[in-house]
């Protein structure tokens, strides 16, 4: 008999969620004249990716044994020092939220990757910072560059 774990969960959550997202995308205008691909292109793949990677967490999950025992429970300090590193990209998402309107695309996102990389890899070593500096100034360049260019849509 199948359990269902947080990873299952989360898999089979995320699948339907992009199910429902797929088929959303199609309400998107199709291309126009000057758009060469539409813009549901650019969600699409993202669900793609998103998709692939929920199926993945499932198939690691089924092929994974269960824990014998279940954790204890905690207190709710215990549970945000344990959280906390998800709490705080919630909180450096809503910044960046907050903060893409007012000073742009390309120093919102860099100063979004560079803070959430460095809270994921523990920023502790020069070559994690040049890692770290490295993702950041070429994607976000980057996913401006296919917007701009490739897809015609304008970034704030």
């Amino acid at each position: 008999m199948l359990t269902l774990t947080k990873d299952r969960a989360l898999a089979l959550v995320m699948l339907i969620v992009v199910g429902i997202m797929w088929m959303e995308s199609g309400n998107i205008r199709p291309p126009t004249s000057w758009q060469p691909y539409g813009s549901a292109l650019f969600p699409r793949i993202l669900l793609v990716v998103i998709g692939l990677l929920s199926a993945l967490i499932l198939l690691r999950s089924l092929l994974s044994k269960l824990p014998s025992r279940t954790a204890p429970g905690r207190s709710f300090g215990e549970w945000v020092a344990y959280n906390r590193t998800v709490l705080s990209l919630f909180a450096l998402f809503a910044a960046y939220a907050a903060l893409l309107p007012l000073v742009g695309y390309i120093v919102a996102t860099l100063g979004f990757l560079v803070a959430s990389l460095a809270l994921l890899l523990g920023i502790d070593s020069w070559r994690k910072w040049a890692i770290n500096l490295g993702i950041s100034l070429t994607l976000a360049p980057l996913v401006y560059a296919i917007f701009r260019f490739g897809l015609n849509v304008w970034l704030p």
